[in-house]
């Protein structure tokens, strides 16, 4: 009976995965489509490259600010119900965006991709480090891979709609395709048991009824409650429904500064990128070319990185520091970057480094916060992020229309993916101090 439940948690550990991986295709492949699509959407809404850029980026922002909200909808309704109907939410959207007629329309009948996006990502991310006990690290580079499969997928065949059908059809069609999102979610299955009877297995979602009642300060004399406690006690339960609680510990900002720098990065290069092949005199064939080595990197690095930290053979702070400054270096030389090749080469080290760090952030950030905390966690750096997104997300696009030149935004996305290289000595400072108070 014990190797059944553990052989069926294990394939719900896989559905997860498989949720996660779709997800992050969709989210990339999307991100990447309206960026090819960039110069058409100029051009048809007669609005300013940043315009345009800052849009995207407000799409993609947008759902990490509405990242917090998977607490309180997990605890209501359930993790497959969320997700469910979060990815047919993302579908429906891109198809109502093909009737925009604006700029403003399309922002407006976007906005509810991204919150779907977010949240599907959020819960199927706990979900898979809750399950996955051992092995975390390949599982998650493989869920996470759906990252590098949008980019190689997603750019040539948006461009092949939009030569075809036109920018209006192609996105009736991706988002057809964003409707599976939504299947996916119905593959997920309730953990069979508490986690208290089995700790060793696997760390199970959190389900309506095993949700923790706010402390009752007072409950032995309820007569004499004051308001002040009443007060306190309100207080609590909301810190507590939306997960607020973890950001008052230090380890969550250390782990924040690396996802949001990373986050910052990976998401302008998936705007801009094809933009600034193009100004470089590319073709548009060629600059897709270039994001889909990219997306091969990514792909290949995710899975062979989780792999070897899986297996000890190298560690997880010195993996991370290693990709940080290789992505910071891909970037601050790509103004240099003028040939065919030297743009492959540039392509293929950023995103399979940078995809890499991706994946192994979420498991620092488990290691660091706990894999209770995931949920909470994931959702509040999101929304870090993403207010850092929103407040400069339109910088490269601002620098072109001033300059006529991508080259100073890329550099300056150099100097930012270089800030991560912080955390180690922050987490070092901190467990000093941490030691000094303990003796």
């Amino acid at each position: 009976m014990g190797a059944t439940e553990c052989c069926g948690a294990i394939h719900r550990g896989w559905y997860a995965v498989l949720c996660l991986h779709v997800n992050w295709l969709l989210w990339a492949g999307l991100l990447k489509g309206l960026g090819v699509m960039l110069p058409t959407l100029k051009e048809q809404f007669t609005a300013e490259t940043w315009m345009i850029g800052w849009l995207i980026a407000t799409i993609n922002g947008a759902a990490s600010f509405t990242a917090p909200l998977s607490v309180p909808l997990e605890g209501k309704f359930g993790t497959r119900a969320v997700v469910t109907v979060s990815g047919f939410l993302v579908g429906t959207s891109m198809i109502l965006s093909s009737f925009s007629n604006s700029a403003i329309q399309m922002m407006l009948t976007s906005l509810l991709a991204g919150p779907g996006l977010s949240i599907v990502n959020v819960l199927t991310r706990a979900a898979t480090g809750r399950y996955f006990t051992t092995n975390y690290a390949t599982a998650n580079g493989i869920g996470t891979s759906g990252h590098a499969v949008g980019m190689i997928l997603m750019a040539p065949l948006t461009q092949l709609l939009l030569d075809t059908y036109g920018w209006r059809g192609a996105l009736v069609l991706i988002g057809a395709l964003s409707l599976h999102l939504g299947v996916c979610g119905l593959l997920l299955r309730s953990p069979p048991i508490a986690p208290t009877q089995a700790p060793d297995r696997y760390l199970p979602i959190i389900s309506s009824e095993e949700e923790k009642s706010p402390p009752d300060e007072a409950s032995h004399d309820t007569k004499n409650v004051s308001r002040l406690s009443n007060f306190r006690g309100a207080i609590w339960a909301q810190r507590n429904l939306l997960g607020c609680a973890v950001c008052c510990r230090v380890e969550f900002w250390i782990v924040s500064l690396v996802y949001g720098c990373a986050f910052f990065v990976s998401s302008l290069w998936l705007i801009y990128f094809v933009a600034y092949a193009e100004a470089k005199g590319f073709s548009g064939y060629e600059a897709v070319t270039f994001t889909t080595v990219g997306g091969i990197g990514n792909l290949v690095f995710k899975v062979v990185v989780g792999v070897i930290v899986d297996r000890g053979l190298l560690k997880l702070r010195l993996s991370m520091s290693v990709m940080i400054i290789v992505n910071s270096v891909a970037l601050l030389v790509l103004p240099w970057m003028n040939s065919y090749w030297l743009m492959v080469a540039n392509a293929f080290i950023f995103n399979g480094f940078n995809g890499a760090l991706s994946s192994l952030i979420d498991i620092y950030t488990r290691e660091l916060l706990g894999a209770e905390d995931l949920v909470s966690a994931f959702s509040w750096m999101d929304l870090v992020a993403t207010t850092f997104q929103l407040a400069f997300g339109f910088f490269p696009g601002w620098i072109f229309d001033r300059n006529g030149s991508y080259d100073t935004a890329f550099v300056i996305l150099g100097c930012v993916a270089m800030l991560p290289l912080v955390a180690p000595f922050m987490e070092t400072v901190l467990n000093r101090w941490r030691a000094q108070l303990g003796t």
